[in-house]
């Protein structure tokens, strides 16, 4: 038996290239003829089972890659589930981070183009740990041309709103929120759009007139608990409304019981704002409660006031902007 077994393995040493070939063309080949996409439909039912029903994923196929980097991609995928409306893709392609595996730590990156009618991905990272000694990661967010109506869907937004959102947005934070996260934050909206209509508030049902901006554009970050309006524009010159906004805003991430929850507290902004007549004529009773605080210009007027509450739920202050 021996000496069997010592030719066997002095003829796989000097054979090693072919037997390593041999080897690597039989898992390549297992790899490309395995049928990936049959696997949606014991996907959808383990994805059900696993999750007591409670969440329905659907696709229409599936596609796995070795090269250039480990990957999977999924085609026409559905999503429902009990918490949210449902949300559909074009085509959701995966690409975890191996050494990350290797360490058990949550890396990689998602695309998804066709969500929400745009494209988004998401890449998520282990960076250093926090003064705390707690593990920390990176976050980046990009998303091109995200229909605003289908995110006020998925929000369950009260007002009607159209456009096309661009965004762009990096955060380091602990995923478990022990303690807050800091965001810097860049973001603007094409061919925004306000149908008119009746929004209720603390005072009442009020009458939003229809708006209609070239763009919105807005930067800012997120540190210590706080949101920081750096740099707020609001339409452009030859729109009915343009100017500008800024200000801070508390905000702080609570982790309650895995569900993650902001927390909104005192706020104060500063807003500029040049205002067609046109406009003006539509928006009188919006306008209002700020009306002291307007002057003249040659095509209307501009509104130059600030806006502070300790809290969103209470009666905002509202003064002249020096």
């Amino acid at each position: 038996m021996m000496p069997f077994l010592k030719k066997l393995f002095q003829l796989i040493l000097v054979h090693k290239w072919k037997f390593a070939l041999s080897l690597a063309s039989a898992i390549l080949f297992a790899f490309l003829l395995f049928p990936f996409s049959d696997l949606g439909d014991l996907v959808t039912s383990q994805v059900s089972k696993i999750t007591n029903d409670q969440v329905y994923l659907r696709f229409d196929r599936l596609r796995m890659s070795l090269f250039p980097q480990p990957g999977v991609a999924l085609d026409e995928v559905y999503l429902e589930t009990h918490q949210i409306p449902p949300l559909k893709s074009k085509e959701l392609i995966f690409t975890p981070s191996i050494s990350s595996l290797i360490s058990q730590k949550p890396a990689g990156t998602l695309s998804a183009d066709g969500f929400l009618n745009g494209q988004i991905k998401v890449s998520l990272k282990p960076t250093s740990k926090s003064e705390n000694g707690l593990e920390r990661y990176k976050l980046s967010v990009t998303a091109e041309k995200i229909s605003l109506s289908e995110l006020r869907d998925l929000a369950q937004l009260p007002v009607m709103l159209k456009g096309q959102l661009n965004l762009n947005t990096e955060a380091t934070a602990n995923l478990a929120f022990q303690e807050q996260p800091e965001v810097e934050l860049q973001m603007s909206v094409d061919k925004f759009e306000l149908p008119s209509g009746n929004l209720q508030t603390m005072m009442g049902p009020l009458t939003l007139p229809e708006l209609k901006l070239s763009s919105i554009h807005l930067k800012g970050r997120l540190a210590a608990g706080k949101f920081i309006i750096e740099d707020g524009t609001i339409g452009k010159d030859g729109d009915e409304v343009h100017g500008t906004v800024k200000g801070d805003m508390n905000l702080v991430i609570q982790n309650r019981g895995g569900t993650f929850v902001p927390i909104f507290g005192a706020y104060r902004l500063d807003i500029d704002l040049n205002i067609r007549r046109s406009f003006e004529e539509r928006a009188s009773l919006f306008l209002s409660f700020v009306s002291q605080y307007k002057s003249p210009t040659a095509q209307g007027s501009r509104y130059s006031f600030k806006i502070n509450a300790t809290n969103p739920q209470l009666p905002p202050n509202i003064s002249a902007l020096r």
